[in-house]
């Protein structure tokens, strides 16, 4: 009789435990290229004059009269003097190139406007994107958020040489004019002021 009991009590058990359990399902993300990636927050200062004062923790360009930090803790700096201050967080898009980040940097920003949604804007970058997986390609790039349809596209090359040739490349490959076409229907940039910061 206890037999029994025990394994009524045990049915019971199961099948109110297959009643509360949910239907979980995994998806095993295999390409890190499109996970785990890090938003900067980008402080830029662009000054009328040289300034040979400027905080030591900035990267310069030669002519001391442009300056930038990355920095993964939200910190907007302060006001300097004779200088406009872009402060933007900038949410990174080639997370295997963040290398680029060190040393001497080429820098590329181009103020963009978009014509449409955050999630469709990235969306339609993958094709870029994936492109620059498929080549190697030495850049590093990230967005801003945007602001009313307003946003900064920053790259940052290996060097102005290897970007001269990679647009050369580029401009003259099948590849660029589909792209293009698709970005251009999600966003319009300005053509890209250029950094060379030590």
């Amino acid at each position: 009789m206890t037999r029994f009991f025990l394994k009524l009590f045990s049915i019971f058990f199961l099948i109110s435990c297959n009643e509360n359990s949910e239907i979980q399902r995994t998806e095993v993300i295999t390409d890190s290229y499109f996970f785990q990636k890090n938003t900067f927050n980008m402080n830029l200062y662009k000054c009328n004059s040289p300034n040979q004062n400027f905080n030591s923790t900035y990267k310069k360009t030669p002519d001391l009269s442009n300056f930038y930090k990355f920095s993964e803790l939200i910190e907007k700096d302060e006001e300097v003097d004779n200088c406009v201050l872009i402060y933007a967080q900038i949410n990174e898009l080639t997370p295997l190139k963040e290398q680029l980040l060190t040393g001497d940097i080429y820098m590329e920003v181009s103020n963009c406007n978009s014509r449409v949604e955050e999630d469709i804007l990235i969306d339609a970058l993958k094709p870029y994107l994936n492109y620059l997986k498929e080549n190697d390609v030495q850049v590093w790039t990230g967005i801003s958020s945007l602001e009313k349809d307003y946003f900064l596209w920053i790259n940052i090359w290996e060097s102005e040489e290897y970007r001269e040739k990679f647009l050369l490349e580029w401009v003259n490959s099948n590849n660029s004019g589909k792209i293009a076409k698709t970005l251009m229907s999600s966003a319009v940039c300005e053509n890209p002021s250029t950094y060379l910061f030590l």
